[in-house]
């Protein structure tokens, strides 16, 4: 299995994707102009660095939406919130898509009452995502959730209880990230595939 092992704070300082307190970038240091592709390489990037999602995994989840009948921008978004690992963040059991990567990779997330320790896995409607008893008995973790569900915007798509979460529906595009520029993903693989 893949995964990001390199430092990246860097990285989310460059994409401006690092808290205020954690940025060392000067205020008044200037940029140097990108050409169309530097553009749209940086924003394929982000969202790569956003989702933590491989280069093999993108180009999948890509040729998948342009293969749909449906809008491949939104398409290929619903492919990347439907993860278990997202959903897991968004419910807030997680304080950072990573933290939640690594709780499904040790197995503490159940979904629908069987175990999945696969952070790519795509869940569809109606299913429930909750942690075994054993990880809910143990104060860090309660504790945690808590301090993680007053820190983060619900989304639509997604219902709460307590120590566990159902898929109501397909995410809408307001519950998208909403700084990247889908539009130059898409151009960016179109060239590519």
């Amino acid at each position: 299995m893949a995964r990001h092992t390199k430092i990246t704070l860097k990285k989310r300082q460059k994409f401006g994707l690092a808290p205020e307190s954690a940025s060392i970038r000067r205020k008044n240091q200037v940029k140097p102009r990108k050409s169309a592709y530097g553009e749209r390489l940086e924003q394929k990037q982000k969202l790569k660095l956003i989702y933590g999602v491989m280069e093999h995994q993108m180009t999948r989840y890509v040729r998948e939406a342009f293969s749909g009948q449906e809008d491949a921008q939104a398409e290929l978004m619903r492919k990347l919130e439907n993860r278990l690992d997202n959903v897991v963040y968004r419910l807030g059991f997680g304080k950072t898509r990573e933290q939640a990567r690594q709780l499904v990779n040790h197995g503490h997330v159940l979904v629908d009452g069987s175990k999945v320790d696969i952070p790519s896995y795509s869940l569809k409607q109606g299913q429930v995502v909750s942690f075994k008893d054993k990880t809910l008995k143990k104060r860090f973790f309660s504790e945690q959730i808590e301090v993680n569900r007053k820190a983060l915007n619900p989304v639509s798509y997604l219902s709460y209880e307590v120590g566990s979460g159902r898929v109501l529906s397909s995410p809408q595009p307001v519950d998208f990230a909403q700084n990247v520029d889908i539009s130059k993903v898409m151009e960016f693989y179109r060239k590519m595939i």
